[in-house]
């Protein structure tokens, strides 16, 4: 989200209303000093650990998002982009729990806003 959705209400209308998703309702609060880059690899590093390797679509799409991330963010091709989205689409159509289908959001969201900033 960004500064001008401040007041939007942190509920599951108010967020889906803007095109956004409450998630699990973690909110974290970002200056412009904020190295988004790193905290994206971070996340993406986050569900690659929390996923317990029970089905494949998220077992191996979280370390696949995690290695495409790292090149998208290094060299930014327009192929790693549809990549990336297509294991997004694979994850959350095929993961058996919520965060297999959800990994994806908080790296969809983030690259987003990276690609706001950096133009």
């Amino acid at each position: 989200m960004t500064e001008q959705q401040l007041d939007v209400p942190l509920s599951f209308e108010g967020t889906r209303a803007i095109g956004a998703t409450l998630g699990s309702g973690a909110v974290i609060v970002f200056d412009d000093s904020a190295d988004l880059k790193q905290i994206l690899l971070r996340i993406a590093r986050f569900f690659r650990d929390e996923s317990c390797g029970q089905c494949v679509p998220c077992r191996v799409g979280t370390v696949r998002q995690e290695e495409v991330l790292h090149r998208l963010l290094t060299d930014r091709k327009d192929s790693d982009v549809a990549l990336l989205s297509d294991i997004a689409q694979a994850m959350r159509d095929a993961s058996i729990c919520g965060l297999g289908q959800t990994a994806a959001n908080a790296i969809a969201s983030g690259l987003t806003q990276l690609m706001v900033i950096n133009g």
